[in-house]
């Protein structure tokens, strides 16, 4: 399968129209409905809207329908938080109190970004009468499952049939959208980070470090790096990876701490667990590795890699190769392919690809197309135009 990226892919290709851009001559404000089990990159999208949509005329507040870390890890202290756990689609005390703090504290419509939020968000927003915008971050809901998943998934594309406005942050999303009919109007707006802080980076020295960062969880693809580096060893190729996050469960953790062992890397892989300084590991990082074996949204810690310099790695699948730009500011290779991923590594290390062009490459694209302000102005005119109409 060929590579694609957003820089060759036209966006009214899969844009449906939009609202009239019109901006109201007050500021909005507007409630991000969270999931707050992880601080992942929905919850990163929603802290970083609050952070930047000020300087467009909106201010924002928090409600968490399960409130386990992102009150805890979140960088927007100034917002209003409120945690309510929705035990299930119709917990009508949690979706009340919801409701509630939109009427007390005058928020002007509701955000959500997964389908449990989304959930409450729609409901509340039904009971004050505000409209509701859900972001579609990943493909999940149009991909085969379970019973039970399959039962989930059909249950959110009804509900989120109901929302006002439907943003996605890719080609794929929007495709998706618009095949399960999710929203009544819709339009694709790209996540964006922040520049990076103090950016010096510098080519990589004798030891090249693989770097890895987020939720730990299967669909990650976390074993065909540890199969590269074990490879990768055997070659006598100067390299150690460095996998940030927190595993999705223990018993995921147990798999592949015991996969480590098998390959004899133990010594090899370091596993430093969650940091909320994602930028300190970034800038100790040679290469970025995300070798994700299913279907992505627009992966925010690709966009933090790009900010920061960082030449990238990624699998063939839908979201990581909308980031990653191939032979330009990173490589894509097929997808549970270990040997790949350590021939694409070898070439880095043996100048075969020029990291320091890619390096640049990265930075300048992640300006131009990535920005945390770039992102805040965008939803801040759906936001505008949606309160106007």
């Amino acid at each position: 399968m060929l590579p694609c990226n957003l820089s060759h892919t036209s966006t009214s290709e899969f844009v449906a129209p939009v609202l009239p851009e019109r901006k109201s001559r007050r500021r909005l404000k507007v409630l991000h409905v969270i999931n707050g089990e992880y601080y992942a990159g929905a919850e990163k999208v929603q802290d970083l809207l609050a952070l930047h949509s000020p300087q467009f005329g909106i201010d924002s507040g928090f409600a968490c329908v399960r409130g386990d870390q992102f009150p805890l890890k979140r960088e927007c202290r100034d917002a209003p938080l409120e945690s309510h756990n929705l035990a299930h689609p119709w917990h009508s005390g949690s979706i009340r109190a919801i409701a509630k703090m939109v009427e007390n504290e005058n928020f002007d419509l509701l955000h959500a970004h997964t389908p449990r939020s989304g959930w409450a968000a729609l409901s509340a927003g039904k009971i004050s009468g505000r409209p509701v915008v859900y972001t579609v971050h990943d493909m999940f809901l149009g991909q085969k499952a379970g019973l039970l998943r399959s039962a989930f998934n059909r249950y959110s594309i009804r509900r989120l049939k109901q929302a006002e406005f439907v943003t996605t942050v890719s080609p794929e999303t929007t495709q998706l959208a618009e095949r399960l009919g999710i929203g009544k109007t819709r339009r694709m707006i790209l996540n964006g980070v922040p520049s990076a802080r103090d950016l010096n980076r510098q080519p990589p020295g004798k030891t090249w470090t693989l770097g890895s960062v987020g939720l730990i969880r299967p669909c990650k693809g976390i074993e065909v790096l540890i199969e590269a580096v074990a490879k990768l060893k055997q070659q006598n190729c100067p390299i150690k990876a460095v996998i940030v996050g927190t595993f999705s469960t223990e018993s995921y953790k147990q798999e592949v701490m015991n996969l480590v062992v098998q390959n004899g890397v133990a010594a090899d892989i370091e596993f430093p667990g969650f940091t909320t300084d994602v930028a300190s590991h970034l800038k100790k990082f040679d290469l970025f590795v995300m070798p994700s074996v299913e279907a992505e949204g627009l992966p925010m810690v690709l966009l933090e890699a790009m900010a920061h310099g960082l030449p990238m790695i990624g699998a063939d699948v839908a979201g990581v190769r909308d980031a990653i730009t191939h032979d330009s500011d990173g490589c894509i290779i097929p997808n549970r392919d270990p040997v790949s991923l350590a021939r694409t590594v070898q070439k880095f290390v043996s100048g075969k690809i020029d990291w320091l062009q890619m390096s640049r490459n990265a930075t300048d694209r992640h300006r131009e197309q990535f920005s945390a302000q770039r992102m805040a102005r965008e939803f801040s005119e759906v936001y505008h135009g949606l309160i106007t109409e």
